[in-house]
C-alpha cells in the first residue's frame, strides 16, 4: 500500500472516529428519550477529498430512519451551507459542537468521492466519557473558539 493510500485510510478513520464521538457525545440528545435504536452517519467527500456534507439519522423502529440533521460544507445549486434539523429534531449545543468538531477536519482528506455509513449503537457511560474527551480535545486543538461549556456528563 502506497504512503498516500496509508494517509487516507488514517483519514478516514480519524473522520469516523470523529463523527462517532460526535454523536455518542450527545446521544441523550439526539435519540427520544427512553428509546433505544441506532444512528447513522453518512458522509460524502467531493472530487477533491474534502468533506462535502453529513447527514445523521435516527432509528427506533426497524427499517424506518428519520434525518435528525443534514450539514452541508460547501453550497450547491440544490442548497446552501450549514445544518438544518429533520422534522422533530433540534439541538443548538449540537450543532455547535458539530460545526466545530468538522472546523477542525478541515484538513482531513478522504479519497474523491468517498461515501461513507458510520453506524452507532447506544454508547455505555464510558465510551460517553471517552466520546465527550474526543469531542472537547478535538475543538480545543483545532484553534477554534472554544465551546462556551464543556460538554459535561
Amino acid at each position: 500500500m502506497a504512503l498516500s493510500d496509508n494517509l487516507k485510510t488514517a483519514n478516514i478513520a480519524r473522520l469516523e472516529s470523529t463523527l462517532r464521538s460526535a454523536v455518542n457525545a450527545y446521544w441523550s440528545v439526539l435519540m427520544p428519550e427512553g428509546a433505544t435504536g441506532q444512528i447513522h452517519i453518512e458522509y460524502q467527500s467531493d472530487t477533491d477529498g474534502a468533506l462535502e456534507f453529513i447527514k445523521i439519522w435516527e432509528s427506533t423502529v426497524w427499517g424506518v430512519w428519520n434525518l435528525i440533521c443534514e450539514f452541508w460544507i460547501y453550497p450547491r445549486w440544490s442548497h446552501a451551507t450549514g445544518i438544518r434539523f429533520g422534522k422533530n429534531f433540534q439541538s443548538v449545543s449540537f450543532a455547535r459542537a458539530l460545526e466545530l468538531v468538522v472546523g477542525s477536519m478541515k484538513t482531513t482528506l478522504s479519497p474523491p468521492n468517498y461515501h461513507g455509513l458510520i453506524q452507532s449503537f447506544p454508547p455505555t457511560a464510558a465510551e460517553q466519557t471517552e466520546a465527550r474527551e474526543v469531542v472537547n480535545e478535538s475543538i480545543t486543538l483545532s484553534g477554534t473558539a472554544p465551546l462556551t461549556s464543556p460538554i459535561a456528563a
